[in-house]
């Protein structure tokens, strides 16, 4: 009987019937609500034959201990928190869920963009507490958005910017100009988004080049009245120079829902009016959640039939 451990908080939300599924598989669920900590991962993984992770932080030393582990499906896109390269190295075979919470990403990364700029959150706040005080905004329609990384959530932002009738650039490491083209969407090097956006949004993956890529040299050469949205990863943008160049107004705001440390408890950031931030919300939607479990539990159960037919 294959033992399978499942961390995200998530997981089977919606769907609770995936339950089900396992026990008629003939598997042992073992479930714990993540983040865990390092200790409780490393005790829990030594005879485990697969994994359902979210966002705990994977490393070495505990893939050294799961001696039975031949699976770790990543529950949502990116695999940052996962040392792929050692797993694979010990036979440990790791998937993702790509697709799976592309549009929800995208409509959270409106979202905020709208918050930012139209301050909705201040004007919430300022009516309960009794003060009708209007709150005077800038407009996103007509407006200029470069896009960092054009993947599928970048493409989604960019379908979305076309309905407020903006200009879209696009910067990705491996562009694709025939797609750009059909979208009506420029592909632009990096220094052009960042001098000529009015909107930057952030849709990159987390790697050595990536990190700390937004920083203060970068937010002094923005538009001063530009506004950034961070969906992607944390570790892209510097904070706490982010928070500098909030507090100097080098630029309008920004709507951040990642960052370098999760769960957040404290940030410079905490201390900006004009930013506005979420707890990593923007693929929390009921039917990417059903998605992602639906999608996680299948690449286990089909590697397993997989390996099983290959005997």
């Amino acid at each position: 009987m294959p033992k399978v451990l499942i961390t995200p908080r998530s997981y089977g939300m919606f769907n609770k019937e995936i339950y089900s599924m396992w026990e008629k598989e003939n598997y042992e669920v073992i479930r714990e609500i993540g983040p865990l900590d390092r200790e409780r991962m490393m005790e829990l993984m030594e005879d485990v034959d697969a994994l359902i992770v979210g966002t705990d932080e994977l490393t070495e030393d505990i893939l050294k201990a799961a001696n039975k582990l031949k699976i770790i499906s990543k529950y949502g896109v990116g695999i940052d928190n996962i040392p792929k390269d050692f797993a694979e190295e010990k036979g440990i075979k790791v998937l993702n869920t790509p697709g799976v919470n592309t549009e929800a990403v995208a409509d959270y990364t409106f979202s905020l963009l709208l918050s930012v700029a139209r301050h909705v959150p201040q004007s919430h706040e300022k009516l309960l507490h009794g003060q009708w005080a209007k709150s005077v905004g800038t407009e996103v329609y007509g407006k200029t958005i470069g896009i960092l990384g054009f993947g599928a959530i970048g493409r989604a932002v960019a379908k979305r910017a076309r309905g407020f009738d903006m200009d879209i650039l696009a910067y990705d490491l491996f562009p694709n100009y025939e797609l750009a083209e059909e979208m009506d969407v420029k592909i632009s090097e990096f220094d052009t988004i960042i001098e000529q956006s009015d909107i930057l949004s952030v849709h990159l993956p987390l790697v050595e080049e990536t990190k700390n890529l937004l920083n203060y040299p970068m937010f002094k050469r923005m538009k001063k009245n530009s506004i950034i949205v961070n969906t992607a990863r944390g570790g892209i943008i510097n904070e706490a120079d982010l928070a500098k160049a909030l507090k100097e107004e080098l630029i309008f705001g920004a709507g951040m829902d990642v960052f370098s440390t999760e769960p957040l408890t404290e940030s410079p950031l905490f201390e900006c009016e004009n930013a506005i931030l979420t707890p990593h919300n923007a693929a929390a939607s009921s039917e990417a959640i059903t998605r992602m479990t639906v999608q996680a539990t299948q690449n286990v159960l089909e590697f397993f039939t997989e390996k099983q037919e290959s005997v």
